[in-house]
């Protein structure tokens, strides 16, 4: 009896129903109503080449670059947003309290690994918000900045950290790394820094081409927290006299008005630092006030005052719309900010 082989079937690679692909979402601008071809070339000219992008520059500056009436653009932003939605790429704006509520309690937090500052911030950063952080030279931020960082990263998740003021250190991010327990040594921790994205921005043209063009990045890396590094302070430094606030604080709104519907559509937490001026209208108490006016405080969703206390730093939740406003206590170690007692 002869014995039998089997021939080998060349054998497909099969995806399950489980593991098929979703199809992809059509974000091409073509598909919204009354967007002609020239608009859409336009805007195309200015780095806005998807609804996504649409969505972030708003409609007041769709009118700027396409000389288009503000109601159409409106109508442009209303359908992209609602074809997004469709596609489940953002929260439904009209679901119902009870589930908007479950919605927020499965938020995803961030930790700072503080216990202090942790209480203070509910348990940690969430997405879809904007925080600003504020304070003097040397009350923390930074480091606030990269313990949130190193919480991220050790999870497997991706950081964009844009660095305006040519203060970010890979290194430092490696020595906490090794002094929280999760990377034996440099070269342990040196692979998580492929995790984080990372541009420098010398100055507010390169910042403001830098958010413009973020959405590419954003949707290939899905961050889950994007770090904007003293962003302000540069509009302070670049528009001086009286005669350019008004230029200074548009700019302003523009940055503001991004990065806040970058967390929406994106679905991830935007920490931004914050300098600080005297108000010589304070006669008593702290006379420490954030730079940027009411226009940064507006679009901010929680607002975070760092400052010294000898060797200890103070961290003051400023304004928030669950928490109440409180202070705790922490310092600046090898492990970023810690407990007072560490």
């Amino acid at each position: 009896m002869s014995e039998e082989t089997e021939t080998p079937i060349e054998v497909e690679e099969i995806k399950s129903e489980t593991e098929e692909t979703k199809p992809e979402v059509d974000l091409s601008l073509s598909q919204l109503a009354g967007l002609g071809a020239v608009s859409e070339k336009k805007l195309n000219g200015f780095g806005v080449t998807s609804l996504i992008d649409l969505c972030i520059r708003g409609s007041r500056e769709l009118v700027e670059i396409t000389g288009t009436a503000k109601s159409k653009a409106d109508a442009w932003v209303f359908e992209a947003q609602k074809i997004l939605e469709g596609a489940g790429m953002v929260r439904d704006t009209t679901m119902s309290v009870t589930d908007l509520m479950e919605y927020q309690e499965n938020y995803s937090r961030i930790p700072t690994k503080c216990t202090a500052v942790d209480e203070l911030v509910g348990g940690g950063l969430v997405p879809e918000s904007v925080y600003e952080v504020y304070g003097e030279f040397g009350s923390g931020k930074t480091q606030f900045c990269n313990s949130v960082t190193v919480e991220t990263i050790k999870d497997g998740g991706n950081i964009v950290w844009i660095d305006c003021e040519d203060t970010f250190k890979p290194r430092r991010i490696q020595e906490i790394l090794q002094a929280r327990g999760y990377a034996v040594d440099k070269d342990d921790a040196k692979k998580f820094l492929d995790q984080i994205t990372y541009f420098y921005t010398p100055n507010t043209e390169h910042l403001m081409g830098t958010i413009n063009g973020l959405s590419t990045t954003l949707q290939e890396k899905h961050p889950r927290i994007v770090i904007i590094d003293g962003s302000i302070g540069q509009f302070r430094e670049e528009y001086l006299g009286r005669g350019t606030l008004a230029e200074r604080q548009n700019q302003i709104a523009r940055l503001m008005t991004h990065i806040k519907n970058i967390s929406y559509f994106f679905n991830c937490t935007v920490l931004f630092t914050n300098q600080v001026q005297s108000d010589p209208s304070i006669m008593f108490g702290d006379p420490v006030k954030p730079i940027g006016g009411n226009i940064v405080g507006h679009a901010s969703t929680y607002r975070m005052y760092f400052k010294k206390s000898g060797r200890k730093r103070i961290a003051r939740m400023v304004d928030s719309p669950e928490h109440p406003m409180a202070d705790a206590e922490f310092t600046l170690g090898e492990k970023g900010i810690q407990d007072v007692e560490e």
